[in-house]
Protein backbone atom coordinates (compact mmCIF):
# COMPACT_ATOMS: atom_id res chain seq x y z
CA UNK A 1 0.00 0.00 0.00
CA UNK A 2 1.29 3.41 -0.95
CA UNK A 3 0.73 6.18 1.62
CA UNK A 4 1.65 9.70 0.55
CA UNK A 5 1.92 12.29 3.32
CA UNK A 6 1.95 16.00 2.60
CA UNK A 7 3.52 17.74 5.56
CA UNK A 8 5.64 20.56 6.89
CA UNK A 9 8.34 19.99 9.50
CA UNK A 10 7.15 22.98 11.57
CA UNK A 11 3.60 21.62 11.80
CA UNK A 12 3.11 20.02 15.25
CA UNK A 13 -0.07 18.24 14.16
CA UNK A 14 1.91 16.60 11.36
CA UNK A 15 4.21 15.11 13.99
CA UNK A 16 1.29 13.93 16.10
CA UNK A 17 -0.42 12.43 13.03
CA UNK A 18 2.78 10.64 12.02
CA UNK A 19 2.81 8.84 15.35
CA UNK A 20 -0.94 8.10 15.18
CA UNK A 21 -0.47 6.48 11.78
CA UNK A 22 2.52 4.49 13.04
CA UNK A 23 0.47 3.18 15.96
CA UNK A 24 -2.27 2.11 13.56
CA UNK A 25 0.21 0.38 11.26
CA UNK A 26 1.67 -1.49 14.24
CA UNK A 27 -1.75 -3.10 14.64
CA UNK A 28 -1.64 -4.35 11.04
CA UNK A 29 1.77 -6.09 10.99
CA UNK A 30 0.96 -8.05 7.84
CA UNK A 31 0.25 -4.94 5.81
CA UNK A 32 3.03 -4.00 3.39
CA UNK A 33 3.28 -0.22 3.26
CA UNK A 34 5.48 2.30 1.49
CA UNK A 35 5.34 5.83 2.86
CA UNK A 36 6.41 8.84 0.82
CA UNK A 37 6.70 12.35 2.23
CA UNK A 38 5.80 15.40 0.15
CA UNK A 39 6.64 19.02 0.98
CA UNK A 40 4.36 21.84 2.05
CA UNK A 41 5.18 25.23 3.52
CA UNK A 42 2.88 26.71 6.10
CA UNK A 43 4.93 29.92 6.09
CA UNK A 44 6.55 30.32 2.66
CA UNK A 45 6.85 34.03 3.36
CA UNK A 46 9.23 33.42 6.28
CA UNK A 47 12.68 34.94 5.71
CA UNK A 48 15.54 32.52 5.12
CA UNK A 49 17.07 33.47 8.47
CA UNK A 50 13.82 32.70 10.29
CA UNK A 51 11.87 34.89 12.70
CA UNK A 52 11.36 35.30 16.48
CA UNK A 53 8.91 32.47 17.09
CA UNK A 54 7.01 33.26 20.28
CA UNK A 55 6.97 37.01 19.72
CA UNK A 56 5.59 36.61 16.20
CA UNK A 57 2.79 34.18 16.98
CA UNK A 58 1.76 36.03 20.13
CA UNK A 59 1.46 39.21 18.10
CA UNK A 60 -0.81 37.37 15.68
CA UNK A 61 -2.95 35.32 18.08
CA UNK A 62 -2.43 36.77 21.54
CA UNK A 63 -0.61 35.30 24.54
CA UNK A 64 -3.64 33.60 26.06
CA UNK A 65 -4.56 31.86 22.83
CA UNK A 66 -0.97 30.68 22.34
CA UNK A 67 -0.86 29.22 25.85
CA UNK A 68 -4.06 27.30 25.12
CA UNK A 69 -2.75 26.10 21.75
CA UNK A 70 0.56 24.98 23.22
CA UNK A 71 -1.23 23.11 26.01
CA UNK A 72 -3.49 21.33 23.57
CA UNK A 73 -0.64 20.33 21.25
CA UNK A 74 1.55 19.16 24.13
CA UNK A 75 -1.28 17.02 25.52
CA UNK A 76 -2.02 15.52 22.09
CA UNK A 77 1.64 14.67 21.68
CA UNK A 78 1.87 13.07 25.12
CA UNK A 79 -1.18 10.92 24.31
CA UNK A 80 0.77 9.27 21.48
CA UNK A 81 4.10 9.11 23.32
CA UNK A 82 5.71 12.32 22.07
CA UNK A 83 7.67 14.69 24.29
CA UNK A 84 6.99 18.16 22.92
CA UNK A 85 8.55 21.36 24.23
CA UNK A 86 7.20 24.20 22.13
CA UNK A 87 8.53 26.65 24.70
CA UNK A 88 12.06 25.77 23.57
CA UNK A 89 11.49 27.03 20.03
CA UNK A 90 13.34 30.34 19.71
CA UNK A 91 13.13 30.85 15.95
CA UNK A 92 10.45 30.01 13.45
CA UNK A 93 11.86 28.57 10.26
CA UNK A 94 11.54 28.84 6.53
CA UNK A 95 11.42 25.12 5.74
CA UNK A 96 12.47 25.09 2.09
CA UNK A 97 15.97 23.77 2.90
CA UNK A 98 14.53 21.19 5.29
CA UNK A 99 12.35 19.85 2.48
CA UNK A 100 15.36 19.72 0.17
CA UNK A 101 17.08 17.64 2.83
CA UNK A 102 14.15 15.21 2.99
CA UNK A 103 14.29 14.77 -0.77
CA UNK A 104 18.00 13.92 -0.60
CA UNK A 105 17.39 11.53 2.30
CA UNK A 106 14.89 9.63 0.14
CA UNK A 107 17.67 8.78 -2.29
CA UNK A 108 19.61 7.25 0.62
CA UNK A 109 16.58 5.32 1.94
CA UNK A 110 16.57 7.57 5.03
CA UNK A 111 13.50 9.64 4.25
CA UNK A 112 11.33 8.65 7.21
CA UNK A 113 14.28 8.82 9.59
CA UNK A 114 15.02 12.33 8.37
CA UNK A 115 11.43 13.49 8.80
CA UNK A 116 11.37 12.06 12.33
CA UNK A 117 14.69 13.70 13.18
CA UNK A 118 13.53 17.10 11.93
CA UNK A 119 10.28 16.92 13.87
CA UNK A 120 12.14 15.87 17.03
CA UNK A 121 14.79 18.54 16.60
CA UNK A 122 12.23 21.32 16.30
CA UNK A 123 9.45 20.28 18.67
CA UNK A 124 11.42 18.50 21.38
CA UNK A 125 14.82 20.14 21.30
CA UNK A 126 14.01 23.61 19.97
CA UNK A 127 16.68 23.47 17.25
CA UNK A 128 16.50 25.84 14.30
CA UNK A 129 15.49 23.65 11.33
CA UNK A 130 15.87 26.60 8.99
CA UNK A 131 19.58 26.96 9.77
CA UNK A 132 21.79 25.16 7.26
CA UNK A 133 24.48 24.19 9.75
CA UNK A 134 21.81 22.67 11.98
CA UNK A 135 20.31 20.80 9.03
CA UNK A 136 23.70 19.40 8.08
CA UNK A 137 24.21 18.24 11.65
CA UNK A 138 20.81 16.53 11.71
CA UNK A 139 21.63 14.85 8.39
CA UNK A 140 24.78 13.43 9.96
CA UNK A 141 22.77 12.15 12.91
CA UNK A 142 20.60 10.00 10.63
CA UNK A 143 23.51 8.55 8.69
CA UNK A 144 24.01 10.97 5.82
CA UNK A 145 27.27 12.74 5.03
CA UNK A 146 26.85 15.98 6.96
CA UNK A 147 29.73 17.74 5.26
CA UNK A 148 28.41 16.86 1.82
CA UNK A 149 24.91 18.02 2.80
CA UNK A 150 26.32 21.32 4.07
CA UNK A 151 27.95 21.89 0.68
CA UNK A 152 24.79 20.98 -1.24
CA UNK A 153 22.69 23.34 0.84
CA UNK A 154 24.80 26.31 -0.25
CA UNK A 155 23.63 25.79 -3.84
CA UNK A 156 20.19 25.63 -5.42
CA UNK A 157 20.01 21.87 -5.98
CA UNK A 158 16.52 20.53 -5.35
CA UNK A 159 14.97 23.94 -4.72
CA UNK A 160 12.90 24.09 -7.91
CA UNK A 161 11.72 20.51 -7.45
CA UNK A 162 10.49 21.17 -3.91
CA UNK A 163 8.66 24.32 -4.96
CA UNK A 164 7.03 22.45 -7.85
CA UNK A 165 5.83 19.69 -5.52
CA UNK A 166 4.33 22.30 -3.21
CA UNK A 167 2.60 24.03 -6.12
CA UNK A 168 1.22 20.71 -7.33
CA UNK A 169 -0.28 19.93 -3.92
CA UNK A 170 -1.92 23.35 -3.77
CA UNK A 171 -3.24 22.90 -7.31
CA UNK A 172 -4.81 19.63 -6.19
CA UNK A 173 -6.72 21.47 -3.48
CA UNK A 174 -4.49 20.82 -0.48
CA UNK A 175 -4.78 23.89 1.75
CA UNK A 176 -3.55 22.48 5.04
CA UNK A 177 -1.45 19.71 6.52
CA UNK A 178 -1.11 16.93 7.40
CA UNK A 179 -2.79 15.46 4.34
CA UNK A 180 -2.72 11.71 3.59
CA UNK A 181 -3.43 9.87 0.35
CA UNK A 182 -3.83 6.08 0.44
CA UNK A 183 -3.08 4.23 -2.80
CA UNK A 184 -4.03 7.35 -4.73
CA UNK A 185 -7.70 6.74 -3.89
CA UNK A 186 -8.68 7.72 -0.37
CA UNK A 187 -7.50 10.83 1.42
CA UNK A 188 -7.56 12.16 4.97
CA UNK A 189 -6.87 15.65 6.20
CA UNK A 190 -5.68 16.58 9.67
CA UNK A 191 -4.34 14.66 12.67
CA UNK A 192 -6.87 11.85 12.66
CA UNK A 193 -7.20 9.40 15.51
CA UNK A 194 -5.69 5.94 15.42
CA UNK A 195 -9.10 4.33 14.91
CA UNK A 196 -9.77 6.45 11.83
CA UNK A 197 -6.45 5.40 10.33
CA UNK A 198 -7.28 1.75 11.01
CA UNK A 199 -10.62 2.07 9.25
CA UNK A 200 -9.00 3.60 6.18
CA UNK A 201 -6.17 1.08 6.11
CA UNK A 202 -8.66 -1.79 6.25
CA UNK A 203 -10.84 -0.32 3.51
CA UNK A 204 -7.93 0.25 1.16
CA UNK A 205 -6.49 -3.20 1.91
CA UNK A 206 -9.86 -4.81 1.19
CA UNK A 207 -10.11 -3.01 -2.12
CA UNK A 208 -6.61 -4.09 -3.10
CA UNK A 209 -7.22 -7.73 -2.17
CA UNK A 210 -10.65 -8.16 -3.75
CA UNK A 211 -10.77 -5.55 -6.48
CA UNK A 212 -13.86 -4.20 -4.76
CA UNK A 213 -14.88 -0.57 -4.65
CA UNK A 214 -15.11 0.62 -1.07
CA UNK A 215 -17.30 3.38 0.31
CA UNK A 216 -17.79 4.49 3.92
CA UNK A 217 -20.71 2.02 4.08
CA UNK A 218 -18.76 -1.00 2.90
CA UNK A 219 -17.08 -2.67 -0.08
CA UNK A 220 -18.93 -3.63 -3.27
Amino acid sequence: MQIDIISDVVCPWCYVAKRQLEHALAQRPGLQVQIRWFPYQLHPEAPAEGYPYRETIERKYGRQMIEMMFGRITAAGAAVGLELHLDRIARGANTLDAHRLIEWARAEDREDAMVEALFRAYFRDGRDVGDRATLAAIAGEVGLDGAAIAARLTGSEGRAEVLERIRYSRDQGVTGVPFFVFDGKLSLSGAQGEETFLQVLDRVAAERDTGAYCTPDGCL
